[in-house]
């Protein structure tokens, strides 16, 4: 505690309770005391609290802000990694197959093909990963530069369909799960935004994000990047694409309709690939199938003859000789009655000349 100096006023009675200082000669009668005081004690409490306070509030304000700095690293994703830029390719095409999908997936399969088309004039390497509720393989690590190969991988293709009741959920936990087994240097998801399952054992609920997250980061860590393709996004979905992407829409994620997602899929091949997007192959045209076509028709054709044959066999079965028409346009039917007139002339012709033979002027 910090003392001060008072002086107090002249006393003239010598025993003043103070310290006093010697007499001088100058100044027998009269002393002046000096006090050693102290401050009142409510002032001094006051003066106290103030810089206390300031320290702890700084104090609980560097707090949070450690705490909050490491909660951010704790929950912060791991960066995707850059792009391949160069061919061939190891890629993956993972595909939404839930139920709110439905409405546009006949444009999914086609925009699919597609992608294996622009692919086929180096020796990548193109794997098929569908998923709903949970995630299947459908063909892995096809060499699309093999004509029969890419023609078989879009066949697989042409079968997958959104798939209704308890298959209908959305598990992107899983799907990016199957991804990581493949080796893959890029996986496209395309989807409608919305996991709502996760687990083993499948479970429902709010943290299927934060799963399909931690999934989406052990992807990255090994290398692959991640692009995803948001069609038809409703409100909340883009959040949800950056979560396990990048906050890099246009790079690290992608946002269209129908009418887009070839584009947008095109564009995300070319840059795994490091070229325009015009120096990728076009789509094919369709392929004629000769041989089904051949096989059906002749198919069909022994169908027709026989179909013909039988009915045939039962109008001949069915019906009579055929009708004659009289003057007033009514059809008569032909007397169907059978002639023996010829029998009858030649008995009677027998009959005579047995008559002869035995006749009076024979015998005479």
């Amino acid at each position: 505690m910090v003392n001060f100096w008072t002086e107090s006023p002249p006393f003239t009675r010598s025993d003043v309770t103070a310290a006093t200082l010697p007499s001088t000669s100058s100044a027998t009668t009269e002393s002046i005391c000096v006090h050693l005081s102290k401050p009142p004690l409510i002032l001094l409490r006051t003066w106290w609290r103030i810089p206390r306070r300031i320290a702890i509030v700084c104090a609980t304000a560097a707090f949070v802000m450690v705490a909050d700095q490491n909660c951010v690293v704790a929950h912060q994703n791991v960066p995707n990694p850059p792009w391949p830029a160069q061919c061939p390719l190891r890629l993956g095409l993972v595909v939404d197959q839930s139920s709110s999908m439905a409405a546009r997936f006949d444009d999914v399969r086609e925009a699919a093909r597609n992608i294996v088309d622009s692919l086929r004039n180096n020796r990548s390497a193109v794997s098929i990963i569908g998923f709903d509720t949970g995630a299947d393989v459908i063909s892995a690590a096809v060499d699309v530069s093999d004509d029969d190969a890419r023609h078989q991988l879009k066949d697989q293709i042409d079968a997958l369909v959104a798939h209704e009741g308890y298959g209908s959920a959305t598990n992107w936990e899983a799907a990016l799960t199957e991804a990581g087994a493949l080796d893959l240097d890029v996986v496209i998801l395309v989807t409608d935004g919305f996991p709502n399952v996760y687990g083993n054992p499948v479970q429902e609920g709010p943290e299927a994000i934060n799963a399909a997250a931690t999934a989406a980061d052990r992807l990255k860590s090994d290398g692959t990047r991640i692009a995803a393709v948001g069609i038809d996004l409703a409100q909340g979905g883009e959040e949800n694409l950056r979560v396990i992407t990048g906050t890099g829409r246009g790079n690290d994620y992608y946002v269209t309709d129908t009418t887009g997602l070839l584009r947008q899929l095109y564009e995300i091949v070319a840059n795994s690939c490091g070229v325009p997007a015009g120096a990728l192959p076009r789509p094919e045209p369709p392929e004629f199938p000769w041989v089904r076509t051949v096989l059906g028709a002749l198919t069909g054709l022994v169908l027709v003859t026989f179909l013909a044959f039988l009915l045939h066999r039962r109008r001949g079965a069915t019906t009579g000789p055929p009708a004659s028409a009289t003057a007033s346009g009514r059809a008569v039917v032909k007397d169907q009655r059978i002639d023996h007139s010829h029998l009858t002339k030649q008995l009677r012709s027998n009959q005579s000349e047995i008559s002869d033979r035995h006749s009076p002027k024979d015998r005479s």
